[in-house]
């Protein structure tokens, strides 16, 4: 009985285990090439993609520069945005009761709210293309406008595994400062470039693809907001199949949606399932007071295969296409997700680079590192707040 926890945990994060694994071993073997750094950054330095990276600016030089300079003017409106996110979502979490967190850490095997689990195999895909995207992106611009780029390489932060590649900083920093901004935003840049590629092909292509093949059956939700609201009131539990409101039946949520517009707070409807009708009493939405509320997130539509196409042949393609869109969904969340957070004002990424430039810049050496250093500890503490206020809240029954 004692261990049955430890097996249950082994089997359900086993694959997760085994990665890490690996990644202790390989670098246990390496251990004699590696370079640590403030004792918990591990570097492993290799020659890896070089000759990619000078094979590809030789032919594309002129377009990388002023792909560089465009993502300079992103890289900008990028850690504008995403630092107003940042404050304002540590602002409505101190005011708002209700507010959720809009900061999370996305690894695999974890609930992640509103968007459900990652699944393992999805995550070591999206993080290797992202990582590789985004540090070839800096090796190439880096070449573009001449600055040696001396290695390729593995990082590990903690439990956090990327990418890295090696530029001359000495040469980098005797660049003109445009040519330094494109250097260091090119990787986030080309994240979000990743990111729009993804949601293109998911929407217009694979997703479209797979709906031509199922029909709607309903929805279901995945869980409650809390237990106050009608549908735990009711007692309809997660994961029910809902067709239909009062004498309407739908196929989709957004047909349920368009139904429950028409209704106020307080009203009595009807959902109806496959296998009986919940009457409940609709509750006023906290963020969006008139509205009616369900008290339900995570929600999903449901489909089932079109008789036409239950053959075996026609369900692998079918099975085929739904891991490519789950695929590319989650690629498009972590890498615009990555993409951004590396455009923070942090000392550690590339966003807090561009911040100390634009600073020794304004206010010269001196003076703008320590503006530089400033402002990289307050959105340090504006990120941990993010992440660990709504644990504290809880613990302290706020």
């Amino acid at each position: 009985m004692l261990f049955e926890p430890i097996v249950t945990f082994i089997l359900k994060f086993k694959y997760i285990i085994l990665f890490y694994l690996a990644i202790i071993i390989f670098f246990y073997i390496k251990r004699k090439q590696l370079d640590f750094q403030a004792k918990i950054i591990v570097l492993y330095r290799m020659k890896f993609g070089l000759r990619f990276i000078e094979k590809f600016v030789n032919k594309f030089r002129e377009p990388t520069i002023l792909l560089g300079y465009i993502g300079v003017g992103a890289g900008y409106v990028g850690l504008i945005f995403i630092s107003y996110i940042l404050v304002k979502n540590l602002v409505d979490l101190v005011i708002k009761p209700s507010a959720v967190s809009g900061v999370s850490l996305v690894l695999p095997g974890v609930n992640v709210p509103g968007l459900g689990v990652l699944p393992f195999w999805y995550w070591i895909l999206a993080i290797f293309m992202i990582a590789l995207i985004h540090e070839f992106a800096h090796g190439i611009v880096a070449r573009a406008h001449k600055i040696e780029v001396k290695n390729t390489g593995i990082v590990l932060l903690g439990p956090i595994i990327g990418a890295f590649v090696e530029p001359n900083e000495n040469k980098l920093r005797k660049q003109s400062d445009i040519a330094q901004y494109s250097v260091l935003a090119a990787g986030s840049f080309s994240n979000i470039l990743l990111a729009i590629v993804a949601i293109l092909l998911l929407n217009f292509l694979f997703m479209p693809l797979q709906q031509t093949m199922v029909e709607p059956t309903g929805f279901t939700f995945d869980a409650y907001v809390n237990e106050e609201y009608p549908f735990a009131k009711a007692g309809i539990l997660p994961g029910t199949l809902i067709t239909g409101i009062d004498s309407s039946t739908t196929f989709k949520f957004e047909e349920f949606s368009e139904k429950l517009f028409c209704t106020n707070p307080g009203d009595k409807i009807s959902v109806n399932t496959p296998q009986k009708k919940y009457p409940l009493v609709l509750a006023e939405s906290p963020d969006n007071p008139g509205k009616s509320f369900l008290g339900i997130q995570e929600i999903h539509n449901e489909f089932e295969l079109k008789e036409k196409f239950k053959t075996p042949a026609w369900e692998a393609t079918y099975y085929s296409l739904d891991w490519i869109t789950g695929f590319l969904k989650w690629l498009f969340i972590l890498s615009l997700g990555i993409g951004l957070f590396n455009l923070l004002p942090l000392p550690i990424v590339d966003g807090g680079r561009m911040m100390q430039v634009f600073l020794h810049k304004l206010r010269g050496e001196e003076n703008g590192e320590k503006w530089y250093r400033k402002i990289g500890m307050f959105f340090l503490l504006v990120l941990l707040l993010n992440l660990f206020y709504p644990m504290i809240r809880g613990w302290l029954g706020i």
